[in-house]
């Protein structure tokens, strides 16, 4: 996803663009895979010595509510945060070789959450899966 379509999406979420969220984006960017939140003030402060950690979490938490960036569970009860092209609810296959993470649509979920209610008698309000095994590249 490019810098720009990452504002567009923030102004469409009704976010303001300041340059540390724009720091923020901009480091998931390039990342490959979800980074920790560690790991993204580390880079931002090597762009930016003057963003301070916790307008970093300020920005992330900023892009979550936008739906722009994801958090994701990662190996050891860690948060990792991506950034994530599908708008709108989605789900994620995370690569436990490489970290490499895909967005999985909802519709592909959708039909096994539908048996869970019809099976169980549940109303499922919100459902969200990071989907753990070894990519194409990895197996």
């Amino acid at each position: 996803m490019s810098s720009a379509a990452v504002r567009d999406r923030m102004l469409a979420a009704g976010q303001r663009i300041t340059r540390q969220r724009d720091a923020v984006a901009g480091v998931l960017e390039r990342a490959k895979r979800p980074l920790g939140a560690r790991e993204i003030c580390d880079a931002v402060a090597k762009s930016d010595p003057d963003v301070g950690r916790a307008t970093v979490f300020r920005a992330l938490h900023a892009l979550v509510e936008a739906e722009i960036v994801q958090r994701v569970a990662l190996a050891g009860g860690q948060s990792g945060y991506l950034l994530c092209e599908a708008g709108g609810h989605h789900h994620h296959l995370v690569c436990t070789s490489c970290g490499r993470t895909t967005d999985l649509p909802e519709a592909v979920v959708a039909p096994f959450l539908t048996r869970v209610e019809e099976t169980h008698g549940f109303t499922v309000d919100h459902a969200s899966f990071d989907v753990r095994g070894r990519c194409a590249s990895c197996t």
